[in-house]
């Protein structure tokens, strides 16, 4: 009986102890990347390789650096706010900030990678990777208006502000 009552005893200090209070260890989650777009991000780098510039034989390699904007293109970098609601604006700018053209279109995420947005007359999905305030953006696009879909394209942006 006695060995009953140690035994019985210590299963229940055991269990008094493991289940008594425990800090709530619970760590916040991690915003989803639908989340962590949503505000302004402005483009400061493009990099386009053309294999069939134009349907021709004639391969292009574009490289545009955030230096490169006002100096060779007279522009500054185009802004791009995504909102809830899966809308999108890009906004053009001359090199004294003046608005030049403004794009409006639908963004969605699909699956873990990828991002497909809609614009006037096309449709784009990209991959993406962000690294901070970092966002990467690399897909097949035609970026040399020949109507094939053919072309590498990768976009840096960086994060202006958050929207909430």
């Amino acid at each position: 009986m006695q060995k009953i009552n140690i035994l019985l005893f210590v299963i229940v200090a055991g269990l008094t102890f493991s289940c008594g209070d425990q800090e709530a260890s619970a760590e916040p989650a991690a915003p989803t990347f639908e989340e962590t777009l949503l505000g302004t991000w402005e483009t400061i780098e493009i990099e386009a390789h053309c294999p069939t510039y134009l349907g021709q034989d004639t391969t292009v390699h574009q490289l545009i650096k955030e230096a490169d904007w006002g100096r060779q293109y007279g522009a500054k970098p185009s802004r791009t706010v995504y909102t809830a609601d899966g809308k999108l604006k890009r906004t053009y700018y001359n090199v004294r900030g003046d608005i030049t053209d403004v794009t409006n279109g639908l963004w969605k995420t699909v699956g873990e990678d990828s991002l497909f947005v809609i614009e006037p007359n096309t449709t784009l999905s990209y991959k993406h990777e962000l690294d901070g305030s970092r966002l990467t953006l690399t897909g097949k696009v035609d970026w040399d208006y020949d109507g094939e879909a053919d072309d590498d394209y990768r976009a840096v942006l960086r994060l202006v502000s958050r929207t909430n």
